[in-house]
């Protein structure tokens, strides 16, 4: 039997939620009053003939049964008296003994008519499990039900996801449904994918999480994804329902955190492995300029037909009330004085706020728990979050300027130097190494966890990285303003990783340029002790390194310093340490390659015929599916011009011998077979290219013949009626629901 956890609504979706039951209940329709001026009134319905129903709405979360009593005693019965309403009922989310009812009756007799008029949490969940329709309207309700709450505690996402269903529990408790949540939806019952992109701050992850949740409520398994595709299909259990999250699939800030060897093909081959199960979903999140660059990168990406999984959020899925909402919830769910709530009862407060041009979610859920987390006597709220609107780098300026000690800020500068965050021991290392002391990174991460900085498990081992993107953005530009930072963290550098994240920096700013080209001495030092060391332990046991993504990372830093020495570090890199050969990304192969063929100096020309041998070899070392045949044939004419012209009529001698035994293999069998359909295509793709197909690939058309249709109709799943959108309504309507909603903050109910 589903219950619902009534004590985390605001106090405004309460009453959202009671005015629906009883006009389902009643048959009636209900006005609704502000909750901050009720005068006894939440609800009311006047009939005809002038007789008065008045229903009061008590969300009493904060204090026990018998305060509710006493407030119903001297507070509401005087209200009921002047109103003096012809019935009126009472609705709470407090726990109702029979004992309490008898009292509470006693006390509004006769105005309450019956003991029944008496609704507690026993009978609002009665009436919801009755009327469905209900609960499936207010998304924030159905989400926080004891389903969706056991289920994210279940011990299969503690095993794998402890941290994101922490993080999941705390998005609900803030969520304001927009327009984007029903397209979502419709992406994933659709094609069973969405890729979820858009700007900074957006809410891209709120939305993934929410959806997320959604699914873990109808049965489905979390699987978060972390590393690569390997952990999802390692994971996939054909009979259990599974949802798998891939936050930030293409990295945080830049393509420079890549994708791993022919994990574009591993993504897209999941995809569609994904769109034929009736029991999986996908969700990804990117950002909307990082997804661009991507598919200028990875041709495969590019060929795909992303609009058809893509839902972008922008600026227009905020309409008036969706703002009002967003900000709302923060302030109410906020540890805030009930004094500072209050001031957001004000017009003058909210109304700037959610008609800020910037206006992001990002922005007002960061300065509301800086206010929460770092409090400061008499400072408004209301103006830092305009202030933050304004500048969203002051967000994080303030709490580094007025409420970080030295050691915290040297921790955030440590955490900048690692791109994809880092093994907790790794930092702890580095740092004892910098002369501070365990107590202080103790101390430091206590103080920033949860707001600049995030901890989260992988196994049982702790990592660090920061709390979202925006936080690297602000680091990067404040060491660049605090150079006398930014040369410590340079001379501490101790890993090839904190390397990448400099280069990353010099060719995202050039002021970062600039400044290592002026300390060139000491950043070619670091960058020469780094190339040496062991690697990130990046599962917390095991060092890994990659020497081909290292000569791609030194070629570049050296090009951009001008620097012979690093520049000499990779060529040996590349020729006696065999980087090309070991490489795990064929985008570093392609990326030395031509940096070789372009390069003016005698030493690195001279490496290229080696080094394009190599790529040769690491090419073709395996081609034993139609995916690394594809892959290595977009290599090699991408390196046209460069390696012998022969190489890439040997690999289309290979696919076709593939696709030949292929295509008789599937004219025989059809979807019989064991092939996958989606790789059929590619082949038969490839085989139509050809003047005559069926001379050259005996069984050609019959195999066509036997292709599914790949229509849209056929990949039509069913929907569900999960928008959480909006009804249609006038701005005159949104404005007044958001003062309603707003005007509930300055109530004198602390219940």
């Amino acid at each position: 039997m589903e219950n619902f956890d009534l004590t985390r609504l605001t106090d405004f979706d309460f009453e959202a939620v009671c005015k629906d039951i009883f006009e389902a209940e009643y048959g009636v329709r209900l006005e609704i009053f502000s909750p901050g001026a009720d005068s006894g009134v939440d609800l009311r319905y006047l009939h005809e003939e002038g007789s008065e129903l008045v229903i009061q709405c008590k969300h009493w979360v904060r204090s026990p049964r018998s305060k509710l009593i006493e407030r119903i005693r001297v507070s509401e019965l005087p209200k009921v008296k002047r109103l003096h309403p012809n019935r009126y009922v009472l609705a709470t989310s407090v726990e109702l003994t029979k004992g309490a009812k008898d009292k509470i009756y006693s006390i509004l007799s006769p105005y309450v008519k019956t003991p029944s008029d008496i609704y507690g949490i026993t009978e609002i969940n009665a009436l919801l499990r009755k009327h469905e329709s209900i609960v499936r309207r207010h998304v924030r309700l159905w989400l926080t039900s004891a389903s969706v709450l056991s289920a994210l505690l279940s011990k299969s996402v503690l095993t794998r996801s402890q941290q994101l269903a922490e993080e999941l529990d705390s998005t609900l408790r803030t969520y304001a449904p927009n327009e984007s949540y029903g397209r979502a939806v419709e992406f994933l019952e659709t094609r069973h994918t969405c890729v979820i992109a858009g700007i900074p701050g957006i809410g891209k992850t709120t939305l993934a999480q929410v959806l997320c949740a959604g699914y873990v409520s109808e049965g489905y398994e979390l699987v978060e994804v972390s590393a690569d595709l390997e952990e999802a299909n390692s994971l996939w259990d054909e009979k259990v329902a599974q949802i798998y999250y891939y936050d930030d699939f293409l990295g945080q800030t830049t393509l420079e955190e890549k994708l791993g060897k022919n994990e574009d093909s591993r993504l897209l081959a999941f995809m569609s492995r994904v769109e034929k199960s009736s029991n999986k979903r996908f969700i990804l999140t990117t950002r909307e300029y990082i997804l661009a660059q991507a598919r200028q990168r990875y041709e495969k990406l590019d060929r795909h037909r992303f609009e058809l999984h893509t839902c972008v959020i922008n600026m227009a899925d905020y309409t008036y009330r969706a703002r009002g909402a967003i900000l709302y919830n923060h302030v109410y769910a906020s540890g805030l004085g009930d004094d500072v709530k209050a001031s957001f009862a004000d017009p003058a407060v909210y109304v700037p706020i959610i008609r800020h041009p910037n206006f992001n979610p990002r922005v007002v859920a960061a300065t509301v728990a800086e206010a929460d987390s770092f409090s400061s006597t008499g400072e408004n709220v209301g103006e830092r979050i305009l202030d933050n609107l304004k500048d969203p780098r002051s967000v994080w300026s303030h709490i580094v300027s007025h409420q970080l000690k030295d050691s915290d800020i040297q921790l955030l500068a440590l955490t900048y130097s690692f791109l994809n965050g880092a093994y907790l021991g790794d930092i702890q290392d580095l740092w004892i190494s910098l002369g501070r002391s365990s107590r202080d990174l103790r101390t430091a991460i206590a103080t920033l966890d949860g707001t600049m900085l995030r901890t989260y498990r992988k196994s049982d081992k702790v990592f660090l990285s920061f709390h979202n993107p925006s936080v690297r953005d602000f680091m990067r530009d404040y060491l660049l303003e605090d150079q006398s930072n930014l040369l410590q963290l340079v001379k501490c550098c101790a890993h090839f990783e904190q390397i990448e994240a400099l280069v990353v920096m010099a060719s995202e700013r050039n002021e970062a340029l600039q400044f290592f080209r002026k300390n060139f001495d000491v950043i070619e030092t670091a960058a020469l002790n780094a190339y040496e060391s062991q690697g990130l332990r990046t599962d917390g046991v095991n060092t890994n390194i990659d020497p081909a993504e290292r000569a791609r990372v030194y070629l570049r830093f050296g090009e951009l310093l001008a620097s012979e020495t690093i520049l000499e570090c990779a060529r040996r890199a590349i020729i006696e340490d065999d980087a090309i050969l070991n490489a795990s990304d064929p985008e570093d192969i392609l990326a030395i390659i031509r940096f070789l063929s372009e390069s003016d100096r005698e030493s690195l020309r001279d490496t290229l015929p080696d080094a394009a041998d190599m790529a040769i070899e690491w090419i073709k070392e395996d081609l034993s599916s139609w995916d690394l045949l594809e892959s290595a044939k977009s290599l090699l004419e991408n390196l046209s011009g460069i390696v012998p012209e022969i190489a890439v009529p040997d690999i289309e001698d290979d696919m076709r011998w593939y696709a030949e035994r292929r295509i008789d293999e599937w004219a025989e069998a059809g979807p019989d077979s064991m092939l996958d359909p989606s790789m059929m295509q590619g082949i038969l793709a490839f085989a139509g290219e050809y003047d005559d197909p069926e001379g050259t690939f005996p069984g050609y058309s019959e195999a066509v013949g036997k292709m599914p249709g790949m229509d849209d109709e056929e990949y039509d799943y069913g929907r569900r009626d999960l928008s959480g959108a909006d009804a249609e309504m006038s701005l005159r309507q949104e404005m007044r629901e958001v003062a309603d909603m707003m005007g509930s903050l300055r109530t004198d109910d602390l219940g």
